[in-house]
């Protein structure tokens, strides 16, 4: 391992030996990337970036413990200043969409080639724009027209609690903030969404796939 100023700092994160063992050997023929450490779950993911503060973070969306919603935010508090590639087989303009909005850099679909992703590695680490690779043209457009529309984190929580059917009162309690700025959340969302009430926003963040069954499921 290099050690020098430029040297990237990249820990990857994956739940398959194989596939992280294949992609520490393309990044090992680097000069100027040194991997750091490597995760097979996401919680071991935040644990080293806490103790590595990675540069750049390859991680994939699927892993135990931990998926990449939650991997991405603790990543994120425990090294700010890591920038995060998400890595996975989905080329799904939702899914994009919702990592990009809780901080991911880049979202590389895995059928890129070895030159794009280790040139999305350098990009991520010397620009602010977010990168897309081998995305379709459909998932970049959508994106694109709906760059005004994103949700934002707390919005995001706001709706999920609100689909899981607490009250404005419950949400407040559970977020430790008041019940008017629920409303003004509420408000907020409906009209990113272009809905009007509680149970039209529920179900298209449903069908949208904004939010999952299985984000239901789990605890928040």
């Amino acid at each position: 391992m290099s050690g020098g100023d430029k040297t990237i700092k990249l820990l990857l994160a994956d739940d398959h030996a194989l596939f992280r063992e294949g992609i520490a050997e393309i990044f090992g023929a680097e000069n100027d990337i040194s991997v750091v450490g490597e995760a097979e779950n996401g919680v071991e993911a935040v644990e080293l970036a806490a103790r590595e503060k990675p540069d750049v973070v390859l991680l994939d969306v699927e892993m135990p413990l931990m998926g990449a919603e939650g991997a991405i935010e603790g990543i994120l508090r425990v090294s700010p200043s890591s920038r995060v590639i998400v890595l996975t087989m989905y080329d799904e303009h939702r899914l994009v969409r919702k990592l990009l909005a809780l901080g991911a850099h880049a979202y590389i679909v895995k059928n890129a080639t070895r030159e794009e992703l280790v040139a999305a590695v350098r990009t991520v680490r010397r620009v602010e724009d977010r990168v897309l690779l081998s995305v379709s043209r459909n998932t970049a457009d959508r994106l694109e027209g709906s760059k005004k529309d994103t949700l934002s984190d707390r919005e995001l929580e706001v709706l999920l609690l609100a689909v899981r059917a607490m009250s404005n009162g419950q949400i407040a309690q559970y977020l430790h903030i008041s019940e008017g700025t629920v409303k003004r959340h509420l408000t907020n969302i409906y009209s990113k969404m272009g809905v009007v009430s509680r149970a039209d926003a529920a179900k298209k963040a449903l069908t949208s796939g904004l939010i999952t069954f299985r984000d239901l499921s789990g605890s928040s």
